[in-house]
């Protein structure tokens, strides 16, 4: 497992590289762009030699997918994924993606034997038309496993978004970072939209803002709340 600069894990482990979604601003296109850990980023590769990295006493906070989409990993790949963390139940895995119909709906049942160390997270950086969100509440209810939306990156004004945090876990925000011609720069009232509806009395969920964050709403302002699970 590689020590990771993103500041709401502890390690990266990637098992599979590669994605089919395309986005403008992918960071992880763009490492692979200069290094060329894949001949073909649309085209997602599998590595399951890596998953022996797993095999290690010290529990850490593992993001199982920083170069791919959990919506590409087919049910072979998961096999083996699962295999791995089911055998190393001292850490807590992570998985982000953008399609959660897609990817949620295809993992083996297998993988929510142990659901107190499994977080799921979703994507959103803008207006969602669907019901995203209650299709990941519903999977909570199913198998008791943690929920995050990543709010990354922040594209948009939150107030017309109409989202729904209820059941969810966790959040995390961020502003688009680079050079991407036509970048967006989130504003300071968009994040605390985010916040102010997080932190209603019957949510009060905890927040974790990455430093891309800090020139918009100020070090003074900065909030990095971890769920319980997750402290180390």
């Amino acid at each position: 497992m590689k020590k990771t600069k993103i500041e709401w894990c502890d390690s990266t482990l990637n098992p599979v590289v590669g994605c089919t979604f395309g986005c403008s601003y992918c960071y992880a296109k763009k490492m692979n762009d200069r290094f060329k850990f894949i001949e073909d980023w649309s085209k997602p590769k599998f590595y399951p030699e890596r998953l022996n990295e797993l095999y290690s006493k010290k529990p850490k906070n593992v993001f199982m997918n920083s170069m791919s989409d959990i919506a590409d990993w087919n049910y072979s790949w998961w096999k083996e994924i699962i295999q791995a963390i089911l055998d190393n139940p001292q850490h807590n895995y992570l998985f982000l993606t953008k399609r959660p119909y897609e990817a949620l709906g295809s993992i083996p049942s297998s993988l929510f034997i142990r659901p107190y160390n499994l977080w799921f997270g979703i994507t959103v950086t803008g207006k969602r038309n669907d019901n995203v969100l209650e299709h990941l509440r519903a999977i909570k209810k199913n198998y008791g496993i943690n929920l995050f939306i990543s709010f990354e990156p922040l594209l948009s004004d939150p107030e017309y978004w109409g989202i729904n945090l209820k059941g969810i876990d966790w959040i995390i925000i961020g502003a688009e970072t680079g050079n991407r011609k036509g970048k967006i720069k989130a504003k300071n009232l968009w994040v605390k939209r985010i916040i102010v509806a997080a932190k209603r009395l019957d949510f009060d969920i905890p927040i974790f803002m990455k430093d891309s964050l800090i020139k918009i709403v100020g070090e003074e302002n900065m909030i990095r709340e971890f769920p319980e699970r997750l402290k180390r």
